[in-house]
């Protein structure tokens, strides 16, 4: 029987997980993806050792915003004592409902830092991470895993973690040599459940209805990455709501990037030139379907996204402002100076 926790009833209500992805899963687009239905969201990683040798400012990007509902904060790290001072910090900071260990990152940086992707290959010290956070936490605690490191042996590591105290495993359906080419193994993901008492989570390549049906009737939960930018209404699509209308689409980016200038403090033209380009691949996610991927690339300034979406539907920016830009994205523990 699967223990009552955050991850288990979550799961019961169904709908798929916002996942975490560097440079993309901030509070904005959390924000965005709930609304439209996400389960819950994972923030992007935070470095359990620039938390425990006080270096804060790491953690900006993933922050939540106040009230933030069903927080999953993402940590990395490669010794467990230190991975489980960054969680307790992580815990008495911003008291989220899950901590989640980051697995399953390919990126140099950090993989040369025997991080992310890097504790695939030793399950020993990948279990000792999680059995030192599941100590020093009172919350459940995940792992997100990639199907190994350049070769498949997932299902060793997530034994190890699951004897470890791990609540829930998270795989995403490729090795971390694969990065993101080829298909997302997902028959590999569903023999990784078939062996574990503990609810798992696939990630990959979904972005339809019928892929999220099909891997739910085999009692996998689902979640949904890069098919997200520029798309956070496919939670609301993949649980049967129609897809929304040209209007509440481009209504959306709109707001993404109000909300996007708000959170970075983007008080200035020159602030907000850089918030406007961040969101770069975002915006060209919104504006492809309309063929307009150049435009979106040039833009520089809510003016210049103002044009472009008036080239396309004509919309109220008045009336939009007072209807669905009313709510602000507040930190929690305040703005760090500018």
């Amino acid at each position: 029987m699967l223990a009552d926790n955050f991850y288990t009833r979550k799961l019961a209500q169904g709908g798929a997980v916002l996942a975490p992805m560097a440079g993309f899963t901030d509070a904005p687009f959390r924000l965005l993806c709930r609304e439209f239905g996400s389960a819950w969201a994972v923030t992007e990683m935070v470095s359990a050792k620039a938390l425990v040798m006080g270096d804060l400012q790491g953690i900006e990007i993933g922050e939540p915003y106040v009230n933030e509902p069903d927080l999953v904060i993402q940590v990395f790290g490669g010794e467990p004592e230190i991975v489980a001072d960054g969680a307790r910090i992580l815990f008495e900071r911003y008291q989220p409902q899950a901590l989640d260990l980051n697995m399953g990152c390919p990126v140099k940086k950090v993989t040369g830092k025997s991080c992310g992707s890097k504790l695939m290959l030793d399950p020993q010290r990948a279990a000792e991470i999680i059995a030192a956070m599941v100590k020093s936490v009172p919350v459940p605690v995940s792992a997100k895993l990639r199907l190994g490191y350049d070769r498949h042996n997932v299902t060793e590591v997530a034994l190890a973690l699951q004897e470890a105290g791990v609540s829930l495993i998270a795989v995403h359906g490729r090795t971390a040599a694969q990065k993101y080419s080829g298909d997302a193994d997902w028959d590999s993901i569903m023999r990784l459940q078939a062996q574990l008492r503990i609810p798992v989570v696939g990630s990959g390549d979904v972005a339809s209805k019928a892929q999220y049906d099909t891997y739910r009737q085999h009692n996998l939960g689902i979640m949904i990455a890069r098919a997200a930018l520029g798309r956070p209404w496919l939670f609301a699509e993949v649980t049967g709501n129609p897809v929304p209308d040209v209007r509440t689409r481009l209504a959306t980016a709109y707001r993404h990037a109000v909300l996007h200038c708000n959170w970075y403090d983007a008080r200035t033209l020159e602030r907000e030139n850089h918030a406007i380009k961040s969101l770069r691949s975002q915006f060209i996610a919104y504006f492809k379907p309309f063929g307009r991927r150049a435009d979106a690339v040039k833009l520089g300034s809510l003016q210049d996204l103002r044009t472009l979406i008036s080239s396309i539907e004509s919309i109220d920016f008045s009336a939009l402002e007072t209807r669905q830009l009313s709510r602000t994205l507040t930190r929690v523990r305040g703005r760090k100076a500018a």
